[in-house]
């Protein structure tokens, strides 16, 4: 009896066995391919930042060969042209670069875009935290209605407020000025860093910052010591975007800015000539234009996430 059961049992483990190893066979070859298409896509993305990099390595000779050259020997003189360390190879020899003008502009043009992208940056957080915290915890009426005025211009296509932005810079003298690009960037970031950080502090509780009044602190203090720490996360990814919108912005920075603003997107315009396309050095200030977004993104990407949030609030 004991043998006829176990005959009729056997089928059906080996039946339930090999459907199991077949699943599990199905989910790896599933995993495999999503990895793979994962993979593939990752390269297409990169391709580009890995040949601008390799490209303001190689002489124009290699710039130009067809079929490309993977393999070449890597050059340093497009970045010491960019950055001013050497004379341009075609200004050699002329009174006009010994005299020094000659002289790359970039290194100037860098300093302006990190001082007005900082600046605009730590104003635009300043202001819209504090605007975003008053609209989190104040009991206003009317607080829906601000926030979809807020909504609203940002919806606005910052090319409309062009030309009206220019004539009143004119008017007020702070074109070509660190104020006035970095009040230009106010108006944009302004209504995106308020959004932001609103979702931040609206799903702080309220007994945290009410504990830190019952213990002495001040409104103040209670946003900075307690709701700010808090919030990290929303300060990191907030800060990111604002830093790009400015470090990238091209259109408002070549005619709002220029002469002692001049900002790193639009001069790099300057290598394309109308005799010829410097593409090694334009490789070379693309670069340089990547490399601070890239560090920058790496050093806050822990912080980008919503999680240190809840563990905090946990803890």
């Amino acid at each position: 009896m004991t043998s006829i059961s176990a005959t009729k049992i056997e089928p059906t483990a080996v039946r339930s066995g090999f459907i199991a190893l077949t699943r599990s066979r199905q989910q790896r070859i599933k995993r495999v391919i999503q990895y793979g298409v994962l993979l593939l896509w990752s390269l297409f993305m990169l391709f580009p930042i890995y040949w601008t990099f390799a490209s303001s390595l190689k002489t124009p000779v290699d710039v130009f060969a067809m079929p490309p050259k993977w393999l070449f020997r890597p050059t340093l003189h497009n970045y010491a042209v960019v950055f001013g360390l050497t004379i341009p190879t075609e200004l050699e020899g002329m009174t006009e670069a010994m005299e020094g003008t000659g002289q790359s502009q970039f290194p100037r043009y860098l300093l302006n875009t990190v001082v007005i992208s900082a600046g605009s940056t730590l104003l635009s957080l300043l202001l819209g935290c504090t605007a975003a915290y008053t609209l989190a915890r104040a009991q206003l009426r009317a607080r829906r209605a601000i926030m979809t005025g807020v909504l609203i211009t940002r919806l606005i296509p910052p090319i409309v407020t062009l030309v009206p932005i220019y004539v009143l810079w004119r008017n007020l003298d702070l074109l070509n000025s660190y104020l006035g690009m970095i009040l230009a960037f106010l108006i944009f970031n302004l209504p995106f860093t308020i959004w932001m950080m609103h979702s931040f502090f609206i799903e702080l509780p309220v007994e945290l910052e009410e504990a830190a009044l019952v213990d002495g602190c001040s409104r103040t203090q209670a946003l900075i010591r307690i709701v700010l720490p808090l919030a990290a996360p929303g300060l990191a990814a907030t800060a990111v975007f604002l830093v790009l919108g400015a470090w990238n912005e091209f259109l408002f920075a070549s005619v709002l800015g220029g002469g002692d603003a001049q900002m790193l997107a639009p001069s790099i315009l300057s290598y394309i000539t109308d005799k010829a396309i410097l593409w090694g050095r334009l490789y070379a200030a693309s670069s340089v234009i990547l490399v601070p977004v890239l560090i920058l993104t790496f050093l806050v990407q822990r912080f980008m996430g919503k999680g240190l949030i809840g563990g905090a609030l946990k803890g």
